[in-house]
C-alpha cells in the first residue's frame, strides 16, 4: 500500500512539469528572441508556425514611436549576407524593421521604427528565455481583432501628405531661409501625385531639389540671393511626365517626374538661366 500511495504521488508531482511541455507542443508560435537596446527599447521577435510559412510577430516597447506594444505580423525573407530580414505593411508600405544575422550577434544591429533611425539593439539571451510567447500571441489575436494593426497597415493619404510637408519644410525649407533669409512659402500639388507617389517616393527630394538650388546659389553669391529674394516669394510642385521649370509672377512653378535624373544639377541650370 504504502508503495502504491509513492507511486500516485510521484505521479501527481509530475504533471505539472508535463503539461506546459504539452502546450508548448501546440502553440502556434515558436520560442522567440529578444533584442535590448541601451536606451531601454525592446524588440522580440516570435516565429509563428509551421516555420516554413516565414513569417514572425514583432513586439515594440520603449521606443516612443507608433510600433510600441503592437505585436505586429511580419515576412520572414533572406537578406543580404545570409541575414535575415523581418518586414511588414506600415501605412501601406513595405518596412523593414529589423535585419539579424543568421550567424551569433555580436554586433549591435540597428532596427527601423517610424519616426527613428537612431536604435540599435543585441541579443539578450536571459530576456530571450523568460519571453512569454503565448501571451505575445494572445496580444496578437486581440490587436487583430479590435482593428488597431488594421489601421497600422492601412494608407493614410491625409497623414502621408502631411508627413512629406513636414520633412520638406525640415529639410529644404530650413536651408533655404538660413541661406537666403527669408521663409519660403511652398505649395504640393497633391492632386498630381498618386497614392503609389506617396508611398514610394521621397517626396522632400523630388520637390526639394530646386528650393535645394536656389539656397546653394544664395550662399555662393550675395548677388544671386538678392535676385532670389526679389525674384521668387513663393514655390509650387507638381508631378508630371518630365522635369520643367517657369516662373509665373513671383512663383517658381516645378515640375518634378517618376523619371527624373540629376534633378538638383537640371534646377540649377534653369535657375541661372531664367534669373
Amino acid at each position: 500500500m504504502a508503495t502504491a500511495n509513492f507511486r500516485r504521488l510521484l505521479l501527481l508531482a509530475t504533471l505539472p512539469f508535463l503539461a506546459p511541455a504539452a502546450a508548448r507542443a501546440d502553440a502556434p508560435v515558436e520560442p522567440g528572441r529578444v533584442y535590448v537596446g541601451g536606451d531601454g527599447v525592446t524588440i522580440a521577435v516570435v516565429p509563428l508556425k509551421p516555420r516554413s510559412d516565414n513569417k514572425a510577430l514583432v513586439r515594440v516597447t520603449g521606443s516612443g514611436t507608433v510600433f510600441d506594444d503592437k505585436v505586429i505580423p511580419h515576412e520572414r525573407g533572406d537578406g543580404d549576407g545570409g541575414k535575415i530580414a523581418y518586414s511588414t505593411t506600415y501605412h501601406g508600405r513595405s518596412w523593414f524593421t529589423i535585419t539579424v544575422p543568421s550567424a551569433a550577434e555580436t554586433k549591435p544591429i540597428p532596427i527601423y521604427l517610424p519616426g527613428r533611425r537612431d536604435v540599435t539593439v543585441k541579443f539578450d539571451e536571459r530576456r530571450s528565455a523568460e519571453l512569454k510567447t503565448d501571451d505575445i500571441f494572445r496580444a496578437y489575436q486581440k490587436q487583430q481583432s479590435d482593428g488597431s494593426l488594421k489601421a497600422l497597415a492601412a494608407f493614410n493619404r491625409p497623414e502621408e501628405t502631411a508627413h512629406h510637408e513636414k520633412q520638406l519644410a525640415a529639410d529644404a525649407g530650413e536651408t533655404f531661409a538660413k541661406r537666403c533669409g527669408y521663409k519660403l512659402p511652398v505649395k504640393i500639388n497633391w492632386a498630381s501625385f498618386s497614392d503609389d507617389d506617396i508611398k514610394e517616393l521621397s517626396i522632400a527630394s523630388y520637390c526639394g531639389e530646386p528650393i535645394d538650388a536656389m539656397a546653394r546659389l544664395c550662399e555662393d553669391s550675395a548677388e544671386a540671393k538678392r535676385t532670389i529674394e526679389k525674384a521668387i516669394k513663393s514655390f509650387g510642385c507638381t508631378m508630371g511626365p518630365a522635369m520643367q521649370m517657369d516662373i509665373a509672377g513671383t512663383t517658381l512653378n516645378w515640375t518634378t517626374s517618376r523619371s527624373a535624373r540629376n534633378m538638383g544639377e537640371f534646377a540649377r541650370k534653369a535657375l541661372e538661366k531664367k534669373l
